[in-house]
């Protein structure tokens, strides 16, 4: 009786032991994955505002350009 008991004993601590394992290499490459798409969205950003500077200088050169022609009426 205590042999089988024992025996389901240690089949279930293998089956947690097993299952814990593929918890944590599945909590692993979701860490790997949200590091990579944290890098990701600072590189938009980076580009997103790198983008929206040029986009000032342009506007202001333009700006500059057209006060250089008298305004007609």
């Amino acid at each position: 009786m205590f042999n089988n008991q024992f025996s389901q004993l240690e089949s279930a601590i293998q089956r947690l032991v097993s299952e814990n394992q593929q918890l944590n290499q599945a909590l692993l490459h979701s860490q790997q994955q949200l590091k990579q798409k944290h890098e990701e969205l600072e590189n938009f950003q980076l580009q997103a505002m790198e983008q929206e500077e040029l986009q000032t200088a342009t506007a202001q050169k333009l700006e500059a350009l057209l006060a250089l022609f008298p305004a007609q009426a």
